[in-house]
């Protein structure tokens, strides 16, 4: 009995962490309020019990007047609430997963209202709405990031791979009505930062960034 489940249990452990490459967190609105997703976009969500769990709990703010205010994203089962935030805040946060094989990966995800108007970098990696219709601006550490590669997921769930030009502009079509997700997966630094998180040795760092709105009709 014991090998029996042995074998049916080791094929998942080698699954389980290839089938998280495709994932990243996000924010969209839930019942008219803003919540965080984790999962392979299109895909079901993860929930608690289960790989939410491995994600810290979110540092979480709203931008007022230019300025960040701090909220709680208290967990539930298959999403993190951001308490008091609504569709027309433009929200960030911060979070990360446990290492994996020597790699800790950050996300962090931006939800901008339509019509938001121009943004100013908040996040380790950012993709920053510039105020311009489809315009975006890829930030690292405060500055431009050029030549990365980003993935646009339009309201009719098809995938659109840009790739942002030497300043760091990402440019693209946002005319039809609904949610879109811009998304950067798996950015690793030119230096390695190693360190430890939760007590595991880490030897580089893997950054993961989303941007999301709603575009009206």
């Amino acid at each position: 009995m014991i090998r029996h489940l042995l074998l049916a249990i080791t094929p998942l452990m080698l699954v389980a962490p290839t089938a998280l490459e495709a994932h990243t967190v996000w924010i969209e609105p839930k019942d008219g309020q803003l919540v965080v997703r984790f999962a392979e976009p299109g895909s079901d969500y993860e929930t608690s019990p289960g790989y939410l769990d491995n994600l810290s709990a979110p540092t979480a703010f709203m931008v007022i007047t230019n300025a960040p205010v701090a909220i709680e994203a208290p967990k539930k089962a298959d999403h993190f609430s951001l308490t008091g935030a609504s569709p027309t805040n433009t929200v960030c946060l911060e979070t990360s997963f446990t290492v994996r094989g020597g790699r800790k990966p950050c996300f962090y995800a931006r939800w901008q209202p339509a019509g938001g108007g121009e943004s100013k970098p908040l996040l380790t990696l950012d993709l920053v709405p510039t105020g311009k219709p489809g315009e975006v601006r890829v930030w690292l550490r405060g500055k431009p990031l050029g030549g990365v590669e980003a993935t646009l997921r339009t309201p009719d769930e098809k995938e659109l791979n840009l790739t942002a030009d030497a300043d760091g502009f990402l440019h693209f079509d946002a005319k039809q009505p609904g949610q879109y997700l811009l998304t950067i997966a798996h950015h690793r630094e030119e230096q390695a930062l190693p360190g430890f998180y939760a007590g595991i040795a880490y030897k580089e760092t893997s950054h993961n960034a989303a941007l999301s709105w709603e575009q009206p009709k």
